[in-house]
């Protein structure tokens, strides 16, 4: 008698190269520097609205060293919140940031099925790690799934999410005969 085992998700596309990951990656900090831009706008609007910002003032009169430090560590605070927010929220709710999803790449688990919590945090703290001289991040060049130390350590792979045509560069195509009025070849 054969028994019937549950065979895993058919993980479609390809896997995400070092050039389009890298993009992607490039556009997520530039959105999440926008983010932290703008969040700072509001506390500093909310620090004077209550007249806090004549307390950080006097504070850095008197100790202008401790000001500095403390406006340092907030603003890298920030920034390193935004980021992991950011970053754990897409990869877990779609697994793809913004970034992510106009470069056409995906993030899921190895057996191609949504990246969960504990997935997400352990790619977020692989990212660091693979921030040291950047060599996680080269890795992908040399790794046959191409995964990242991060990818690695958090059991994820990156694949592309367009249809195979897209892959192939009929899409770019079409897309260049439409805008320029140009029919089919025949």
């Amino acid at each position: 008698m054969p028994t019937d085992k549950p065979q895993p998700p058919v993980i479609l596309g390809r896997y995400a190269g070092f050039f389009s990951r890298g993009a992607a990656y490039v556009l997520d900090r530039a959105i999440c520097f926008g983010i932290s831009f703008v969040l700072t706008l509001v506390i500093n609007y909310l620090l004077s609205l209550f007249r806090l910002d004549q307390w950080l003032e006097n504070l850095s009169q008197d100790a202008p060293l401790t000001a500095l430090l403390a406006l340092l560590l907030s603003t890298v605070g920030l920034n390193l919140l935004v980021n992991i927010v950011y970053n754990v929220g897409f990869w877990t709710m779609s697994g793809q940031t913004p970034g992510k999803r106009i470069l056409g790449v995906r993030v899921m688990r190895k057996d191609g099925t949504r990246v969960r919590l504990g997935n997400a945090l352990r790619r977020q703290i692989g990212y660091w790690i693979s921030g040291i001289f950047y060599l996680g991040f080269l890795w992908i060049l040399f790794d046959n799934k191409r995964q990242g130390f991060h990818d690695k350590i958090a059991g994820t792979i990156v694949t592309y999410s367009w249809p195979e045509g897209r892959l192939r560069g009929t899409f770019v195509i079409e897309r260049v005969r439409r805008f320029t009025g140009g029919g089919s070849d025949s």
